[in-house]
């Protein structure tokens, strides 16, 4: 499969960005509840040359491109953790009610049409009314609330493939619906899976970064690109950087992922393969 320069040239950057971010603690091995007074608003490099700091620094002084590393780890962390359990709960619900049908099926919709009723945000304080904001409460929140679009795309997955005729062939040789669905099922819908899961982890970090960004997600001293936003805000004109680094980051993040989810979808996918 040949990857065009561009999309190379996304997945390198994303790639490097990711690895920075995780490895941060070990690059710079930081406190971050830290402070240096003394260092308060320093510019960036690139408005001040002789600068000390390549992104500048905060209120409290604080390396603004170290914890741009620890904030982008933290986010995609949480992003990522809660696209998995998005992924894993969605395809229980579709399989579930795309394989059994009837009275299941019926139930399982109502329920995942229910859940897409209810405002992300009002999720968000109820999370964290019952257990807190912190790391953890994003995580879930992003679960509950992104689970619904799996189960949808997995159940019409399903219900198109259960009447495939190699699936008619298992079924008359007297297979179990659990050997179907790993043997056929699960192998076919793959594909459209980890698309449909690729496109939305940019969706999940804009999620984690809204979610902190009016309180209800990771607390100070810990840090995401969206705490980063939250402290920049009331800075804008005395110190534009604290704010808009990170804001240009999440923009950054977002596209890259974005548009190689378009472009693994237009590979991966058989109807849009064929017309291409």
């Amino acid at each position: 499969m040949k990857i065009p320069p561009f999309i190379l040239i996304l997945m390198t950057t994303f790639g490097l960005v990711a690895i920075a971010a995780l490895l941060a603690p070990a690059l710079f091995p930081i406190d971050l509840s830290d402070t240096e007074l003394t260092s308060r608003f320093k510019p960036p490099r690139f408005i001040d040359p002789e600068s000390s700091f390549l992104f500048g620094t905060d209120s409290l002084g604080r390396d603004v491109g170290i914890r741009l590393l620890y904030a982008t780890r933290t986010s995609l962390i949480i992003a990522f953790l809660g696209m998995v359990l998005a992924t894993v709960f969605g395809l229980v619900m579709g399989v579930l009610s795309g394989l059994n049908g009837g009275v299941t099926d019926l139930v399982l919709s109502f329920i995942t049409d229910a859940q897409l009723s209810v405002p992300t945000t009002f999720i968000g304080i109820i999370c964290a009314t019952i257990m807190g904001s912190d790391a953890l409460t994003v995580i879930i929140v992003i679960g509950v609330t992104g689970w619904p679009g799996f189960a949808r795309l997995v159940r019409s997955q399903v219900i198109q493939l259960k009447e495939a005729n190699f699936v008619e062939s298992s079924r008359s040789l007297g297979a179990s619906k659990a050997r179907i669905f790993f043997e056929h099922i699960l192998t076919n819908i793959a594909s459209p899976l980890i698309v449909y899961a690729t496109m939305n982890l940019s969706s999940f970090i804009l999620l984690e970064s809204a979610l902190s960004y009016i309180g209800l997600g990771i607390q100070p001293p810990e840090t995401s690109l969206g705490v980063m936003v939250s402290d920049g805000r009331n800075y804008l004109l005395q110190s534009w950087w604290m704010a808009v680094i990170p804001s240009a980051l999440i923009v950054l993040l977002i596209l890259q992922i974005s548009l190689t989810g378009d472009w693994l979808r237009d590979k991966l996918d058989p109807k849009l393969r064929n017309k291409t």
